[in-house]
């Protein structure tokens, strides 16, 4: 019953403070949906420029095997223009051989008509053969131009695809850089908003319990500490909050039972240990919760551990209830214990 009426008085003070609260996160709300709308019109124009590095890059591969074509193309035809040259000139020379040995058969009186007829039909052959050659050569020429001027245009289409790669690489740079700073803000954006929900969600417990009765009586007992290894210790006129900054056990400071344990109205994590004798503690804050409902610990032992997911220190709340009333905690711990604090 005692859980239920803990429940329903936190579900009260939380509506009550959440006025204040939400006023006080609200701007750093808005904030952070404003980073995260910009993360994302930064992250698809990172995207955006991506597929249009990678289009470009593959134009420029195609470019690149285009050339690399182009070139062993021309080598073909500088090998053939290199061969049809060296025809043309083999065929000057047997032309200019047949011309002289005609000019000479014509000063020869001796020579009869079909032997310069013969020479002449030689002549004619050796001309045609030449002027083939030559139109051949002609012919190649202008393929090795037309290849070359080809090869200039594709060279400088490969040179402008570079420069517009390059620049759209640092453009990528660029934006990346802003992109992952926005990143960090809003990281870090985050982190400051979820720290105010806890701050809230702590001080909505922290008040439910303080709306309790505080009894000043003597201790009918006294009560090890939760945590060990903890930075620093806070006393209220009610509970104690142990400052720490180290994943721990969180222990039982007495053996009892287990009233309730875990989340209670998603304002914290709670442990709630009857000793018997009208005796109750409470344990509030970040832990991994190892135990539930109706088990029976002993004590020292384990319940929890403490959760530390962010670098600034946490905060346990223990707190000493008799007869569903809050003590002054701070006097019924192990005396010995205060003393090392």
């Amino acid at each position: 019953m005692e859980a239920k009426h803990l429940r329903y008085s936190l579900y009260i003070t939380v509506f009550t403070l959440s006025l204040s609260g939400f006023a006080a996160i609200r701007k750093p709300v808005d904030e952070l949906a404003r980073y995260r709308v910009e993360v994302m019109e930064m992250g698809a124009r990172l995207s955006t420029l991506e597929k249009e590095i990678g289009s470009k890059n593959n134009l420029y591969l195609s470019s690149l095997q285009q050339i690399k074509q182009f070139e062993s193309d021309i080598k073909m035809y500088r090998d053939e223009l290199t061969k049809k040259q060296k025809e043309v000139h083999e065929s000057q020379i047997e032309n200019k051989n047949i011309l002289q040995s005609y000019l000479l058969e014509s000063e020869n009186e001796t020579t009869e008509p079909w032997q310069r007829k013969v020479h002449f039909e030689l002549l004619k052959q050796a001309q045609n053969k030449l002027m083939t050659k030559e139109n051949e050569l002609l012919g190649f020429q202008t393929k090795v131009n037309e290849f070359d001027q080809k090869l200039t245009s594709l060279r400088l289409n490969e040179e402008e695809l570079a420069q517009v790669i390059q620049e759209l690489e640092n453009r990528k740079k660029t934006a990346m850089e802003k992109y992952l700073a926005k990143v960090e803000s809003k990281k870090k954006m985050e982190s400051k908003v979820q720290g105010q929900k806890i701050h809230n969600r702590l001080a909505a417990v922290k008040k439910e319990l303080s709306d309790a009765p505080v009894v000043v009586s003597r201790p009918d007992r006294f009560f090890a500490k939760p945590v060990e290894d903890f930075l620093s210790l806070t006393s209220s006129p009610k509970g104690v909050t142990f400052k720490y900054n180290a994943v721990q056990p969180v222990k039982a400071v007495g053996s009892g039972k287990v009233v309730f344990a875990g989340d209670l109205a998603s304002y914290g994590q709670v442990v709630l240990i009857d000793h018997g004798k009208d005796l109750r503690t409470v344990l509030l804050g970040k832990m991994n919760i190892k135990v539930k409902k109706n088990d029976t610990v002993r004590d020292g032992e384990v319940l929890a551990y403490t959760l530390n997911d962010t670098k600034e220190a946490q905060n346990l709340y223990f707190e000493v209830r008799k007869k569903n009333s809050a003590q002054n905690t701070i006097l019924w711990l192990d005396q010995r214990g205060v003393s090392k604090i």
